[in-house]
């Protein structure tokens, strides 16, 4: 099977450790294509022709008479590219991480118009698709209104079925923001995704809240496609570390930084006398003193230098509980509700105990909570009573150990689940 994909991110596994890509197709028995909307050149064992359009080649087909903005390549780890146009890596890097680094809704909406008005190398696409000739294509993505455009000119040029993916909230209106602006470029983006989904075939997403939402609001097949782990068939039983060690490993925004001070204050106080328990932070993410100065005081809480996802894996290895954890503030309560964190299932994966500490109606929390996979705390205040309950009920951990690797093994062991998304692509891909 040849499976076209539409992604907005270069696929390289080197910046992007934690590929979900990768770990939906690598080993599958599939010929993958992507067309990708970003600088950069690709570096993964799943794929090796591209279509490559960026910022810079948009901004330059607006502003030079007959530029049209799109190329095609193929890579692999031997040769690096057998193509004659310019190298990807030529791209300009600062205009590119200034367009990514935007958060004023006005500039945002510039970048949008870029894409929504810059010309297409067509002819170059089309060819593309054509020499390629998929039998389905996949866009895994966060639906904006620069995707929608090309995941609309694509169908035109080929009418096999298209099934996306979404892992935010990308539609509802559930979001605190004061802007015009934003609300505008929301409007426009919903009335582009109720255009796109009438040629959906199927909506993968990782929440099954949002799952039942897209399936009622837009009358289409909607299922649940999570990130794989590797679960061995038996767990694998590990000592109880003494102080006993917390781990967290991932970003620190949308004020996580501040749930993670949280916990920090309990330990501080359930460490006054003696250290029965810390908290270790992993992250790649740049931090101000003002986060140093509360991710760290060198006794309970520790900002640790950012580690390779095979490094983590022996962290957490030498660790006994694995922390995930979401704001509870309004504005981002309601931005990660539909949110599923890949970070869950790494955690599942640890042979750690896991925890949770997230706003109730938040997707992953639920979830685990409803898989009973983990210590759930729904509420900030009750962060200090849990883990001295822990301290003082050490057995928890092991329990928990043993219903995260329960439900990793039943819902994310690779091999099955990668078996049974390849099934549905095919059972799809046939109905043409």
């Amino acid at each position: 099977m040849r499976l076209l994909l539409i992604t907005d991110e270069v696929w390289n596994d080197k910046i992007h450790g934690n590929n979900i890509l990768t770990n939906w197709f690598e080993g599958m028995d599939i010929e993958i294509a992507n067309i990708y909307c970003s600088p950069g050149m690709p570096d993964n064992r799943c794929c090796q022709k591209y279509f490559q359009i960026t910022d810079g080649m948009m901004a330059k087909s607006i502003l030079k008479r007959g530029q049209r903005a799109g190329r095609a390549f193929v890579w692999n780890s031997n040769q690096q590219q057998e193509n004659t146009g310019a190298s990807a890596e030529a791209e300009n890097k600062k205009f590119y991480s200034f367009m990514k680094s935007i958060t004023t809704e006005s500039i945002r909406a510039v970048r949008e118009w870029l894409w929504l008005h810059g010309r297409y190398d067509e002819v170059a696409l089309k060819r593309f698709i054509e020499e390629f000739e998929p039998d389905i294509v996949y866009s895994p993505r966060y639906a904006t209104r620069k995707i929608m455009r090309l995941e609309r000119m694509v169908h035109s040029m080929t009418h096999v079925p298209f099934v996306a993916f979404t892992a935010d909230d990308e539609y509802t209106l559930q979001q605190f923001r004061v802007t015009p602006v934003y609300w505008i470029r929301r409007i426009l983006s919903r009335r582009d995704l109720r255009q796109n989904t009438k040629f959906y075939r199927k909506y993968f997403m990782f929440s099954r809240d949002q799952a039942k939402l897209y399936a009622k609001e837009f009358h289409m097949e909607t299922e649940c496609l999570y990130k794989n782990g590797a679960f061995p068939a038996r767990r694998v039983e590990t000592k109880l570390h003494d102080p006993i060690r917390m781990i967290y490993a991932g970003k620190l925004y949308c004020n996580r930084w501040k749930v993670l001070e949280e916990i920090g204050k309990a330990l501080k106080e359930i460490n006054k006398n003696e250290v029965k328990m810390t908290l270790e932070i992993y992250t790649k993410d740049a931090t101000n003193q003002k986060q140093k100065n509360a991710l760290d005081d060198e006794r309970s809480i520790f900002l640790r230098q950012p580690v390779t996802a095979e490094q983590l894996k022996q962290i957490y290895a030498d660790g006994d509980i694995a922390l995930h954890v979401e704001s509870d503030d309004l504005k981002n309560r309601l931005l990660t509700r539909y949110s599923f964190s890949t970070k869950i299932i790494d955690c599942l994966a640890s042979g750690c105990a896991v925890m949770a500490v997230c706003p109730e109606i938040q997707s992953g929390y639920r979830y685990l909570r409803d898989e009973d996979a983990a210590i759930c705390i729904d509420d900030e205040k009750q962060i200090i009573h849990v883990l001295k309950k822990i301290t003082e009920h050490p057995e928890m951990i092991e329990q928990y150990r043993e219903k995260a690797w329960k439900c990793g093994y039943q819902n994310h062991e690779k091999v099955r689940q990668q078996r049974q998304l390849l099934e549905q692509l095919e059972m799809i891909a046939e109905e043409m």
